[in-house]
């Protein structure tokens, strides 16, 4: 195919983040980024802008959290990624997006995945106040 290649996506990389990618982060660009939410759709629309690629396809719960998931307390159980999974955003994807004009992932039929985030609230409720008692004896013993 004619168009841009891998080194054309990985330059934009570079000028669009100040950091050039190793061979491994360049398997998952957004990941390598630590983009998540806002800013990996930023990415994105830049990305589709200095390409000219139609991303009416794109499905970004499959690559990256969204906004409301990233405002959920995180610690000690992280929110899951809506449907379980995460599929890697590539720099040879990008490519293939660069080169066609479009969008060229096509996504599986998955149902939400269940969060366990709820269990957050009674394991900072009970095990900090624990935690704390603990530190507070200890202390007190020596």
């Amino acid at each position: 195919m004619n168009g841009p290649g891998r080194e054309d996506i990985v330059v934009f990389v570079e000028r669009r983040t100040g950091r050039r990618l190793t061979a491994a982060e360049q398997a998952d660009v957004l990941a390598a980024l630590d983009l998540d939410g806002a800013e990996a759709e930023a990415f994105l629309a830049a990305f589709a802008a200095a390409f000219s690629v139609d991303m009416t396809g794109y499905e970004p719960r499959f690559h990256h959290r969204d906004e409301a998931l990233l405002r959920r307390p995180g610690w000690p159980i992280a929110p899951p990624l809506l449907f379980g999974v995460r599929l890697p955003v590539s720099v040879t994807t990008l490519a293939q997006a660069a080169q066609s004009g479009r969008w060229p992932v096509v996504y599986p039929a998955l149902t939400v995945a269940r969060s366990g985030q709820w269990l957050n609230v009674p394991l900072l409720l009970i095990g900090l106040p624990l935690l704390a008692a603990v530190g507070i004896a200890l202390v007190g013993f020596f």
